[in-house]
């Protein structure tokens, strides 16, 4: 098995080409609302960066708190507002929100397995210390 690194940004671009394979299918087929596709993927590309943005926020030495406690509130806000949107019956068909939302995750897993650069397997590493005992024993 090969393993690959995952590049959030072209895994973002692979999002928006399946979107668009998916929604202009739907119009092309008949089958789903091409519009509720779109409204799937924009949402869980939206969560996806305020997510990304959150950790690396957290994770960096010396930052600003407030800002990450706004851009929390912001990825609780539209959660909100997708169940608002649901509950008001804004015509969402849940399918098509459930493809495009699924999107996400579908390229993800291609960038994984696909398109992700190679990472090369321990047997290529450069050599460096060992801290096996049998290692020590030896010398």
């Amino acid at each position: 098995m090969t393993l690959r690194t995952v590049d959030f940004t072209r895994s973002a671009w692979l999002t928006l080409v399946l979107m668009l394979a998916c929604a202009g299918s739907s119009v092309l087929l008949g089958w789903g609302s091409a519009r509720d596709i779109v409204l799937g993927a924009a949402f869980m590309l939206g969560d996806f960066l305020l997510i990304r943005t959150l950790v690396s926020r957290l994770l960096k030495p010396g930052t600003n708190r407030g800002v990450t406690w706004l851009l929390l509130q912001a990825k609780f806000l539209m959660i909100l507002l997708l169940f608002a949107a649901v509950m008001m019956q804004w015509h969402v068909n849940p399918m098509s929100f459930a493809v495009g939302a699924s999107l996400l995750l579908a390229a993800l897993v291609l960038e994984a397995t696909l398109t992700g650069d190679r990472v090369p397997p321990l047997s290529e590493a450069p050599a460096g210390p060992t801290l096996n005992r049998r290692d020590e024993e030896e010398n």
